[in-house]
């Protein structure tokens, strides 16, 4: 009897449905002047600014990736690594979904094709420790935020426990005898945990790396809100900023582009500020955004090339 494939219907097209919803939304609610300002109102001295933070952080990520990789048996030279980086965030900024680069840099990092899978492990356990630190440091400032925000800030930390605890019992639990890919996925979570658990001073480089990266980041949204309108006051902008971040994270639209604007839109309202100044500042922030990862043009020009010179002296 032939074997029936199933095939699982894409969540592409339904996810730029719901970032065209998001932006239809707000088009139809502010019009196009809080857009349009978003990029008229950027200050050459913002660039600069931006360019500076986002370097500083990419330095930070990828320190925190080579720590990762050496602790899972696969080291990374940090300049490499550095270079990876920069392409990896140009094209999450670029292309649909915003995990393509990251993607990208797991399978180049090894080098050896068999040992991709490895290398798209070493970027989950990266890109999954940034998240929760990110989530961890959005919880703490949310904790410490007067109102509505530290109920939030409760839910957040809840969640986060939550998930940190079923990871360690998974961690911990006894392996299966059955040798599906359940339980060789299973196996291979434990085994990295493992491995990482047993670096203490690995956990808390990358920790600290990752709070900074957040730190950075979160600046430049800031920066990004004080530019086009908004007044310098961190300790009511950085939550706003913090959460901002957090949307970005969820794989839609280009470079955080819908779910960044809506969550702006959210939080600038709830905190007075008014919904149409943060959809403003969210655009801002993105073009800095992405003119801030602009020099990873340089490493995919130079992967491209070298791409070429392989396939003509193989050809």
């Amino acid at each position: 009897m032939a074997a029936m494939s199933i095939r699982v219907p894409s969540l592409r097209w339904p996810a730029r449905l719901a970032v065209a919803a998001v932006l239809g939304v707000l088009l139809l609610r502010f019009g196009a002047g809080p857009f349009v300002a978003g990029l008229q109102r950027l200050t050459g001295f913002a660039v600069l600014v931006a360019l500076g933070l986002t370097a500083v952080a990419t330095v930070a990520s990828a320190w925190r990736w080579s720590l990762v990789s050496r602790a899972m048996g696969s080291p990374l030279p940090l300049r490499t690594a550095i270079s990876s980086y920069y392409r990896s965030q140009l094209l999450n900024s670029v292309l649909p979904g915003g995990v393509t680069g990251d993607v990208e840099r797991g399978l180049r990092s090894t080098g050896v094709p068999g040992r991709r899978l490895h290398g798209l492990r070493v970027v989950a356990w990266d890109r999954g420790s940034a998240q929760i630190v990110q989530l961890a440091v959005l919880a703490a400032v949310l904790l410490g935020s007067p109102g509505p925000l530290r109920l939030v800030g409760a839910v957040v930390a809840v969640v986060l426990g939550a998930v940190i605890a079923g990871s360690l019992v998974v961690g911990r639990s006894a392996p299966r005898r059955s040798g599906g890919r359940a339980a060789r996925a299973v196996a291979s979570f434990r085994q990295d945990l493992q491995r990482l658990a047993g670096r203490p001073g690995t956990v808390l480089a990358v920790v600290g790396a990752s709070v900074i990266v957040v730190l950075l980041h979160a600046s430049v949204f800031v920066l990004a809100a004080v530019v086009t309108g908004g007044s310098f006051d961190p300790v009511r902008l950085l939550p706003l900023a913090l959460a901002v971040q957090a949307a970005m994270a969820i794989p839609v639209g280009l470079g955080g582009l819908g779910p960044r604007e809506g969550m702006a839109a959210v939080v600038f309202a709830g905190a007075g500020l008014g919904a149409a100044q943060g959809v403003t500042a969210a655009i801002a922030y993105g073009a800095l955004a992405l003119i801030a990862v602009l020099p990873g043009v340089i490493p995919l020009a130079l992967t491209h090339r070298h791409r070429r010179a392989r396939e003509g002296a193989t050809g």
